[in-house]
């Protein structure tokens, strides 16, 4: 896997000052924010709505927010009832692409701006009140993860990339889980010996990614399985428990995930992870500049970039970047990585 280089935590805090460097909005006419998060049902999902709730006070906005247990239906529900109380934007962090489509048209029809943050819609932003989409570019993050699906069977097979793997994946028919399967498999599909002999939704949580391992370890003896691709870094952890009690040790170093979240990241410079790609939860930052713009009626991008690194074990030097950043995370106080 190419290595990426790796940020200075101490130039992305000082991203994050000049991103909040915004004046408070007064008590007395403090915009109104709606807020719809599609669940609290992990660490990931946790840290992304404190962030937020965190930095709208900050800015000094008024917020109302719901969260809707990872049900599609329901939000979209929830939404509904937030529009009728005619805030001045709306925040929407959806869980299906399909599913929460809806929503755009619902905003469009109240005639208040919509921001949709870390999964999209399936209509694009830039049109109407749906003002802007800011996700990392899941088909890039699954490039980079099927390359280092790559380089790690050729390593472990000493020669041709060959082997079988099992996939954890995230909700099924979101833009995390569309995006990465499709880059993955851009990347897979070259070497036919590469196969996925088994997929399952572990809905990016911890217990459901441990539960799932221990069925594809029975239903794959030792010498079937040769690498695990989880889509986010809870059900990786998941899964490495499972492999660890099942005592099948030839999968420790096999792993694949994405999230940068402290464990994952202690795992990669342990070498029992073979790579891991961040994705921040902290949108609190991002989020708040491109509400003050939309609120004084300024144009903002449609798709802004969120950027991502990639750490990989495959090398020593690729360890080694692992270990500063667990350093850097843990002084900090970070249990994700800061981009």
């Amino acid at each position: 896997m190419p290595r990426t280089r790796l940020f200075p935590l101490v130039s992305s805090f000082a991203i994050f000052a000049a991103m909040t460097a915004y004046a408070p909005a007064k008590a007395a006419d403090a915009p109104l924010i709606a807020f719809a998060q599609e669940g609290l049902y992990n660490s990931w999902r946790t840290a992304n709505n404190d962030s937020i709730l965190a930095e709208a006070k900050k800015a000094g906005y008024k917020i109302q927010w719901v969260q809707a247990e990872g049900d599609q239906s329901k939000q979209v529900a929830q939404v509904q009832n937030l529009l009728k109380l005619k805030p001045n934007i709306v925040i929407v962090e959806p869980a299906e692409q399909q599913a929460a489509t809806p929503i755009a048209a619902m905003a469009d029809e109240a005639g208040i701006p919509l921001i949709v943050a870390d999964r999209g819609l399936g209509v694009p932003a830039g049109k109407g009140q749906y003002k802007i989409l800011v996700e990392v570019d899941w088909k890039a993050v699954g490039v980079e993860l099927g390359k280092a699906a790559v380089d790690t069977l050729k390593k472990k097979k000493k020669g041709s990339p060959a082997g079988n793997v099992v996939e954890l994946v995230g909700t099924v028919g979101s833009t995390p889980q569309i995006g990465m399967d499709e880059g993955f498999k851009s990347v897979t599909s070259a070497y036919p010996d590469i196969k996925v002999v088994d997929t399952q939704d572990g809905h990016n949580e911890r217990a459901k990614g441990l539960a799932i391992m221990e069925n594809f370890l029975t239903a794959h003896p030792a010498g079937q399985i040769d690498l695990v691709f989880a889509q986010n870094d809870e059900m990786a952890i998941g899964a490495l428990k499972a492999i660890q009690a099942a005592g099948r040790d030839e999968l420790l170093g096999t792993i694949i995930s994405k999230d940068g979240q402290l464990e994952a990241v202690k795992e990669v410079a342990s070498g029992n992870f073979a790579a891991d790609c961040t994705n921040t939860p902290y949108f609190g930052p991002i989020l708040m500049p491109y509400v003050k713009d939309i609120l004084e009626g300024k144009a903002v991008p449609s798709n802004p970039p969120k950027p991502f690194v990639c750490l990989s074990s495959l090398t020593d030097q690729g360890k080694g970047e692992a270990q500063a950043l667990v350093k850097d995370m843990t002084a900090q106080k970070m249990a994700f990585a800061p981009r």
